[in-house]
Order: structure tokens, then C-alpha cells, then sequence
């Protein structure tokens, strides 16, 4: 919806065109009637085109990208120590479950939408945290999932979005998601799911073609 600043703008602009047009006829008046008709009927084309343009530009709201998104399903289960309020690890345990991985040119971050660029993907990983004590446990799942793109085993990358600390309710389970920056063009992925100083499963990911 048009803003009283915009509509006064398009009001002024408007009116300019006008004036323009009616001052026509003064700038050629040496001209022959014929010839003085022609002119202000093309002004008044012209004219007519140029408020219609600068209308309908105002009305064209833009167009999000349209998200692409691959999945693929793995419904992997961990238990995890839970972290107390100081980041120590306590006797409470996580049940952390991967229930499915996206492949996605788009994510939704705090109610805002934000795309890929520059021939980059977005990996995301979705996460399901169970907590069946009766007191509220900390978990930090960024650091317990690494990716590995291709065959590249000298890199493996910690997440580009994440939650830091996640708290989960008494007997409860939350849902939370990780998520990488990729290259477009990889179909092939290896998660690595482990505590920092553990053993790590590995996951193999195969994105269709």
C-alpha cells in the first residue's frame, strides 16, 4: 500500500506531465494547424504511456525466489550427555534423532527468508531432541555434527547456522535444525556425528541427480 509521502509524489509528477502538455501548444505556435494538431495528439500519447508505465511500476510487487528443495530420509538416533547451566557435562541424557537432510537454495531464518548466492546450496540438517528426565537439560548440537563435502577427508565443516545452546523441556522433545553452506553442484555428503573428543558414526548422503 502506497504511502500519503508516495501518493503526493505521484500527485506532483502527474501534474508536471500535465503542465508539460499544456504549455505544448505555446512552443509551436509558428507552427500550421495541421502540423501543431499532430504534435499535440503525440504529446498526449506520449504522455499517457508515461503515467500508465510509472503506475503499474509502483503496483509490480517483486518476486521472491521459488524455493528448490531436495530430501533425503536417514532417521539416525544418538544419546548424548546433556550440559548443565555452565556448559559441564551432568548424568541427564539427549536422545538426539536426525530425521531427514535438505538440499535447499533458501532457508528461513527468524521469520526472514534468505537465499543462496553466489552457486552456493544450503545443507540442512533436521533434528529431533528428546529430553525424558524431569528437569531441563542442555545440549549444543553444532558440535556434535561435522560435514565432509565429496571425498575431501582433510576438511570437515562445522555448521554455518545453528543455535548455540539448546535448552529441552522436562520429558519433552524439541525440534531443532544445523545447517551447512554447500557448493550447487555436490550431491555427495558425509555427516560425522560424535561428542568433539569421541568416536564419530558416519552418515553417508547421496542426493539424487
Amino acid at each position: 500500500m502506497a504511502t500519503k509521502k508516495e501518493v503526493n509524489k505521484n500527485k506532483n509528477q502527474t501534474g508536471m506531465i500535465f503542465q508539460k502538455i499544456k504549455n505544448l501548444p505555446r512552443s509551436v505556435g509558428q507552427l500550421g494547424s495541421a502540423k501543431k494538431n499532430i504534435i499535440f495528439v503525440l504529446a498526449v500519447i506520449i504522455a499517457g504511456l508515461a503515467i500508465y508505465s510509472f503506475v503499474n511500476k509502483k503496483k509490480i510487487p517483486a518476486q521472491a525466489s521459488q524455493p528448490k528443495t531436495t530430501v533425503v530420509s536417514v532417521d539416525k538416533s544418538y544419546n548424548f550427555s546433556a550440559l548443565n547451566n555452565q556448559g559441564k557435562s551432568n548424568s541427564g541424557k539427549i536422545k538426539l534423532t536426525m530425521s531427514k537432510i535438505e538440499k535447499t537454495n533458501q532457508v528461513l531464518v527468524n521469520s526472514k527468508v534468505y537465499p543462496a548466492v553466489n552457486d552456493k546450496m544450503f545443507l540442512i540438517v533436521n533434528l529431533e531432541l528428546k529430553n525424558d528426565s524431569t528437569q531441563t537439560l542442555n545440549i549444543v548440537p553444532g558440535d556434535l555434527v561435522r560435514l565432509m563435502i565429496g571425498s575431501d577427508k582433510d576438511n570437515k565443516f562445522a555448521p554455518d547456522l545453528h543455535n548455540n545452546v539448546v535448552p529441552v523441556a522436562p520429558i519433552s522433545t524439541k525440534l531443532d535444525r544445523i545447517g551447512f553452506v554447500i557448493p550447487i553442484a555436490d550431491k555427495n555428503f558425509t555427516l560425522y556425528i560424535g561428542e568433539l573428543e569421541g568416536k564419530k558414526d558416519e552418515i553417508p548422503i547421496v542426493f539424487p541427480n
